[in-house]
């Protein structure tokens, strides 16, 4: 048998073979475009879809590619898994807006300046040091100079000591919850404006929690919602190590119980979801969202807290959205969403290392 007979026997085989991944790959990215619209509460394997969409665009992308290489009849399988990517594509990375405002225009526009950081218990930063972590995010704070500041995961053995470490923001409001070595974690809000009224929504079985407060701004009061949802709780290093390792057992058994994590926390976010909707309908009152979600974009979450609101990283952000350092530019999990009748101005997500997240800032006209 000659060479070329031998590749033409194998090629159907070969083209099976590539039209069967194809499809597969093609089935779960049309998924992920569905998992939006389902609820992880009711069923939670509509978690796993919605996290999986970059990794599976990226796939597709390449299985097209190699597709139109080999001048491939399957080409339209990983066209018909893409197309419906446009839609989704810009909540992960904008190129920006030509009519956005220049940067010196913004800084003398009035409005509200928010910065939404999860600072990861000051623990979680590129330094081990937690006084390095502490020092960077009150001198990023100062630098910027937002109206209110809305920390996630913040960590202190001393919580009468919260207006020392931020000394321009007379209104504090926070909410801990004690842990076994004495420390106390929550979330804190910080606010130059007066505020009118606090609570916190907590959920059942958990340290997360929405923390809630009412500024005073521009005459009117608006509900301020600092949000810490439920994580997956997935130990990045642990999967790494055992790839490293070569630990094949091991990596089968952390991967089984990563998916397992997904499944019970997507579950309990979508309840906290709804609860923290119910909250807000029962205000009254306008209500700006930020902080850390624990979910992407597309997810039954992002969609059910951006209905009705505005996504400020899609009025006005640039460039990646991703606020997840570790697998940057993967993970958009914080995000800020304003009422459609406010004017989004700015959106920046400043790459600093002080945490396992980026902060966001905004800057929102009523």
């Amino acid at each position: 048998m000659t060479r070329r007979e031998s590749r033409k026997r194998r090629s159907p085989f070969l083209s099976l073979s590539f039209r069967l991944v194809a499809t597969v790959c093609c089935i779960l990215l049309l998924l992920s475009y569905v998992s939006v619209l389902i609820d992880p509460g009711i069923f939670p394997l509509a978690g796993f879809f919605g996290l999986y969409f970059i990794p599976m665009l990226a796939v597709n992308v390449l299985l097209l590619v190699l597709a139109l290489l080999r001048w491939s009849s399957s080409a339209w399988i990983p066209v018909i898994a893409l197309l419906p990517s446009l839609f989704f594509v810009g909540f992960f990375f904008r190129a920006g807006d030509r009519n956005a405002l220049p940067e010196s225009v913004v800084a003398r526009t009035d409005g509200l300046k928010v910065l939404t950081w999860n600072v990861g218990g000051f623990r979680s930063g590129v330094s081990d040091e937690v006084e390095d972590n502490i020092r960077g995010v009150t001198a990023l704070v100062a630098s910027e100079s937002p109206d209110v500041v809305s920390l996630q995961e913040f960590r202190t053995g001393d919580p009468s000591g919260l207006r020392r470490m931020f000394p321009g923001y007379p209104h504090v409001r926070e909410h801990f919850f004690r842990l076994r070595n004495g420390d106390y974690v929550g979330n804190v809000t910080f606010s130059r404006l007066p505020l009118r009224g606090d609570g916190h929504l907590p959920f059942r079985g958990t340290t997360n929690m929405v923390l809630y407060t009412d500024v005073e701004y521009a005459g009117k009061v608006l509900r301020l919602y600092n949000v810490h949802l439920e994580s997956n709780n997935i130990s990045l290093t642990s999967l790494i190590q055992d790839v490293r390792g070569g630990g094949y057992d091991e990596l089968q058994q952390e991967l089984a119980e990563a998916h397992e994590k997904v499944r019970r926390s997507s579950s309990r976010r979508g309840s906290q979801v709804r609860a923290l909707l119910e909250d807000i309908s029962g205000s009254g009152l306008p209500s700006v969202i930020c902080g850390d979600v624990n979910d992407t974009p597309m997810s039954y979450c992002f969609r059910s807290l951006q209905h009705g609101r505005k996504d400020t990283f899609c009025e006005a952000g640039k460039g990646f959205g991703a606020t997840y350092r570790v697998l940057w530019p993967l993970l958009r999990i914080d995000y800020v969403f304003v009422p459609e009748d406010f004017e989004v101005l700015e959106h920046r997500t400043p790459r600093v290392g002080n945490s396992d997240h980026y902060p966001v800032i905004v800057k929102v006209h009523m």
